[in-house]
C-alpha cells in the first residue's frame, strides 16, 4: 500500500494535472473577481473576498471537485490499467488508495482555491488598487453573513476557516463521484450526480423558502442574511449520510465493479 501510494503521489505532477490545479486556485476565482471589482459598491475587503468566490466558483463547485483527481482514474480506466493492477496488488487496496488520493487532493486544492483568494484580496490587491473602497457613512450598515462573526476576531481567522469548510466539502463531493463511479455503468451519469444533487437540494431549498438549508448558501453563504452556524451543516451531513450509504449499502457488498 505505501509503494501504491507514493505513486500516487508522483502521479499528480503532471503538467496537464497542474493546469488543471492552477485553473481552479487561479483562473477561477480570478475571472470572478475582474467581473466585480468594478460592478459593486465595497466597504471592506471581505466584501471582495465574498463576491469573488461567489457565481463562478459557488455554481461550478461540484464540477470543480470531480475534475481534480476523476480524470486520472478516467485514463487509467480507458487505458484498462486495472486489468493488469489486479494481479500486482489487492483490488481493494488499490481501490483504497484512490480514493484517499481523490478525498485529500480535492480538499487541498480547493482549500488553496478560497485561502488564494482571500490572501489576495487582504495582502496583495490593496497594493494594486484595483479596487475602489467605498466610506462607510455613518448609520449605514455594513451586510453580515454567517461567518462574519469569525472575522470580527480575525479577518485571517474568516479566511482560514471558510477555506477549511470548502476543503471538506470538495472531499466530500470528490468522494461521492467516485463511489458513483465505481458502482455505476455509466460514467458520465456517475460524475455528473454530484453536481445535480447540489443543484436539486437548491432548488428544493428554495420551493420551500428555506434557502439556510441549500448547500450553495451554506458553502459560500454571502447571497444570504447571517444564520445560525449549525445551518451550514444540514446539507453537509445530507451528502454524508449519502456517501456512507454509498459505500456500506452499495461498494462494500460488490465483489466486482463495473469500474
Amino acid at each position: 500500500m505505501k509503494q501504491l501510494m507514493q505513486r500516487e503521489l508522483t502521479n499528480i505532477w503532471t503538467v496537464r494535472s497542474l493546469l488543471v490545479y492552477a485553473t481552479i486556485i487561479f483562473i477561477v476565482p480570478l475571472v470572478q473577481f475582474m467581473t466585480i471589482r468594478e460592478q459593486y459598491q465595497f466597504f471592506e475587503p471581505i466584501e471582495v473576498f465574498e463576491e469573488s468566490v461567489s457565481t463562478i466558483p459557488a455554481m461550478l463547485f461540484p464540477v470543480l471537485a470531480v475534475l481534480v483527481f476523476l480524470p486520472n482514474i478516467l485514463a487509467e480506466h480507458r487505458h484498462h490499467f486495472m486489468t493488469y493492477t489486479r494481479t500486482r496488488v489487492e483490488l481493494s487496496t488499490y481501490l483504497l488508495v484512490k480514493g484517499i488520493v481523490n478525498a485529500v487532493l480535492s480538499g487541498i486544492v480547493l482549500f488553496l482555491m478560497i485561502f488564494v483568494t482571500f490572501l489576495f484580496v487582504y495582502y496583495i490587491e490593496p497594493m494594486l488598487h484595483l479596487v475602489t473602497y467605498t466610506d462607510v457613512i455613518e448609520g449605514e450598515i455594513v451586510p453580515q453573513t454567517t461567518l462574519s462573526f469569525l472575522a470580527d476576531i480575525h479577518p485571517f481567522l474568516y479566511g482560514f476557516f471558510h477555506a477549511v469548510w470548502i476543503g471538506m466539502n470538495g472531499a466530500l463531493y470528490a468522494t461521492m463521484a467516485y463511489l458513483l463511479m465505481l458502482m455505476l455503468e455509466n460514467v458520465f451519469v456517475a460524475i455528473s450526480l454530484p453536481f445535480l444533487s447540489y443543484h436539486i437540494l437548491n432548488f428544493v431549498a428554495g420551493i420551500f423558502q428555506s434557502p439556510q438549508f441549500s448547500p450553495l448558501s451554506t458553502l459560500f453563504p454571502f447571497n444570504i442574511s447571517a444564520q445560525p452556524v449549525w445551518t451550514m451543516f444540514v446539507p453537509f451531513f445530507i451528502f454524508l449520510s449519502l456517501v456512507t450509504g454509498l459505500y456500506v449499502f452499495g461498494l462494500r457488498r460488490r465483489r466486482e465493479w463495473s469500474f
